[in-house]
């Protein structure tokens, strides 16, 4: 009888360890199945169970990624983009431009008030010489006076002389100029320094305007928080789906846009593990290609977490990893195991035969041809075992609901080898592509004709876009005549006396210097015919204009991408390619001959980072010949071949000599894996077992079955 009624039935004990193993038994259990006359060898419910020797083990696996050390740059103001200023792979120092935003009018005001600063530093020289000038000559005077003052002291009679009052009469205006001049000097004195104060006083508040002018431009710039190699790069979501930063896209503050990677720095990464679950381990290691390597995990305080959670939306766990002898590459996939607490040769039944009732366990041991309430003190469990320390012995028969899954399929467990492929179609993408404006600041600019195409390659130098330019003659003319009025200006100082009217002159000099540089740039602007090419690069995009149409000044017609910075981008939303994998990638040259070529994958797995980093795609670095070949193959069919003619492929995972089990013969209970053994005597019993990782057909065994174990499936 249930006492109460309130007996319920045990289906999984509360906090059950993740993944757990289970072995074969005893030969006493073995020999207790062979005399169960009513237990069905095809696998139907049976109303008992017999208590059996098992092993049973608790271990955890969880598939990580080997990935440089990742430290993502945060642009902390919001801005809108104009240029990456490194692209993946690329390696960067701390302090480095990543991402260029656009600046408006900053530049021109930075550019103003520099000058405005050399100019005051210029003036200010010309006024310390003029003033180093003025003080030289009010010291002669000074020397001067105070000489004569001494000679009229040695002529100036006795104050009781009769002739005293009469000679100071007429000399007083002779002490009076000696006093003035010491007055004087004393004048310049002051006000030079006095001067030099408030120029410095000005040039530190000019100095603060230029400062927070380029303040605010470093705030439209992303820069690197680190050394390091660009590892991956913000996304925007757009209507065909999510796609990299384009010149104009708007970011937000605080927005993850990069990542960057210590390449010297090996780890590998995870979903997060607890504190916990790694301290209850009695040993945590990590498989690569089935070889072990012992790995320490980077724990991270609650307060961490939280912040780490808060920042980037999900948190990972990370392993440092002792590979000596570097066997381990950039995007290898590892299995991390957990190793807790274990039983073997213990007695077990299934978990869902046993009852609770408060802090006491039942189950309902056979007796004869009834069934008696028989008290249990429960182990440890694997979910679907649960290990039984007394109450029962091996061969009791327990009444229980349970379905030893099974079929007509079978196979014999035996070694082999674990492999992974990807394969998808890729096309080309310059994160450099940078836009070709109009340069022409001065006149109205018209566009002739555009010269190139989408997807031509060019040299520095050629003609992207040829234009005429209607200037402002009377403009130059009215600059030119003040430029002559000045050169007769600077004729008079000189023939009325160079040397006393330098400053003037060179005031005037000055002035045609600046008149002469406006009046150039108009006239090279009024002369411009041609916008050509700055650098080596491909046309990554031209806009679809007629002749005669308006130009507007820093107005974007293209854009040129730096043909060095030439990759491929793949879909890989599942994250199977990850930094350093490398991948074969097949194209066709501009004869039509099919090719391919080896490149290494330079971003890293995207399930590893923070969601604004995780765009679903992979980008592969192609080399600069090979970038070449594909794009003289694109000038007969205007450049389609971007989309459809690369194709990516690679091996991303091998593993040798390993027990191999059917992806279809397992079953997964509380996230164990089991297999249904067939023993010798045609008897079916579950068996766990812990996979070290798996393709596309098969689990690898890490350990609980043998080579030559025959197991069924439906």
């Amino acid at each position: 009888m249930i006492k109460n009624g309130m007996k319920n039935r045990i289906v999984a004990l509360s906090m059950l360890p993740a993944l757990l193993l289970s072995a074969c038994g005893k030969k006493a259990a073995q020999e207790a199945e062979e005399n169960i006359v009513l237990l069905d060898p095809v696998s139907v419910a049976a109303s008992y169970v017999p208590v059996e020797y098992r092993d049973i083990y608790d271990y955890k696996v969880v598939g990580a990624v080997c990935t440089p050390a990742l430290a993502e740059c945060v642009m902390e103001t919001s801005m809108t983009f104009e240029a990456y200023e490194k692209g993946p792979g690329e390696a960067a120092e701390k302090g480095d431009v990543l991402i260029s935003g656009y600046t408006g009018d900053l530049d021109q005001k930075i550019e103003d008030q520099s000058k405005a600063i050399a100019e005051m530093e210029e003036n200010h020289a010309d006024e310390l010489e003029q003033r180093a000038d003025n003080l030289e000559k009010t010291e002669k005077n000074y020397w001067k006076e105070m000489e004569l003052l001494e000679d009229l002291k040695k002529a100036q009679p006795e104050k009781d002389s009769d002739d005293y009052e009469a000679w100071m009469a007429k000399h007083f205006g002779e002490f009076s100029s000696s006093e003035m001049a010491e007055l004087n000097l004393k004048r310049v004195k002051q006000q030079n320094k006095e001067n030099e104060e408030l120029y410095a006083l000005d040039l530190e508040r000019q100095q603060q305007i230029l400062t927070e002018l380029q303040r605010q431009k470093n705030n439209k710039m992303l820069l690197a928080n680190r050394d390091g190699v660009v590892v991956a790069l913000g996304y925007v979501n757009r209507s065909y789906g999510p796609d990299y930063y384009y010149s104009g896209d708007w970011i937000r503050e605080n927005t993850i846009s990069m990542a960057l990677g210590d390449l010297n720095t090996k780890q590998l990464r995870c979903d997060y593990i607890s504190n916990s679950d790694i301290n209850k381990a009695d040993d945590v290691y990590a498989l690569v290609n089935g070889q072990r390597f012992e790995v320490e995990y980077q724990s991270l305080s609650s307060e961490e977490y939280e912040r780490i959670e808060e920042k980037n939306g999900k948190v990972y766990g990370t392993f440092t990893v002792e590979d000596p002898n570097e066997v381990i590459q950039l995007g290898d996939f590892a299995t991390i195991v957990m190793e807790y607490e274990h039983r073997e040769d213990v007695t077990a039944i299934p978990s869902n035969c046993i009852v609770r009732d408060g802090d006491e366990y039942y189950v309902y041991k056979l007796d004869g041809d009834s069934y008696s309430e028989q008290p249990v003190i429960c182990g440890i469990s694997d979910g679907q075992y649960t290990e039984i320390l007394s109450g029962l012995s091996a061969g009791d028969l327990v009444r229980a609901e349970f379905k030893v899954p099974g079929g007509s399929n079978t196979a014999t467990i035996k070694e082999g080898s674990v492999h992974s492929e990807f394969s998808a179609t890729g096309f080309l993408y310059y994160p450099s592509a940078k836009a070709i404006v109009n340069p022409v600041m001065h006149g109205t600019t018209y566009i002739d004709e555009v010269c190139v195409k989408r997807y031509e390659q060019v040299s520095k130098g050629q003609v992207l876009v040829k234009v005429h330019v209607v200037s402002d003659p009377v403009e130059i003319e009215r600059t030119e005549r003040e430029i002559k009025r000045l050169n007769e200006q600077i004729a008079y100082y000189t023939e009325e006396g160079e040397k006393e009217n330098k400053y003037l002159i060179k005031s005037a000099n000055k002035q045609i210097a600046d008149k002469q540089e406006y009046v150039d740039k108009l006239k090279k602007d009024a002369a411009t015919k041609e916008i050509c090419a700055e650098y080596d690069g491909v046309i990554t995009e031209i806009a679809d204009v007629e002749a005669g149409e308006l130009w507007a000044y820093d107005s974007t017609i293209g854009r040129l991408a730096d043909d060095q910075s030439c990759f491929v981008m793949v879909e890989d939303k599942d994250g199977k390619l990850s930094y350093g994998t490398m991948v074969e990638v097949s194209y066709k040259d501009d004869a039509g001959a099919q090719k391919t070529t080896d490149c290494q994958v330079v971003t890293v797995n995207p399930l590893m980072l923070d969601k604004s980093l995780q765009s679903g795609y992979a980008i592969v670095k192609l080399p600069l010949e090979v970038a070449a070949e594909i794009a003289g193959s694109s000038r007969n069919n205007e450049g389609w071949w971007s989309l459809s003619r690369v194709g990516i492929k690679a091996n991303l995972r091998n593993v040798e000599n390993v027990l191999l089990v059917p992806k279809r013969a397992v079953t997964e209970v509380s996230r164990t894996t089991y297999v249904t053994v067939v023993e010798d005597n045609g008897v079916r019993r579950q068996q766990a077992f812990v996979p070290g990782g798996a393709d596309a057909d098969n689990y690898w065994v890490l350990t609980g079955l043998t080579e030559g174990t025959e197991i069924c499936w439906e």
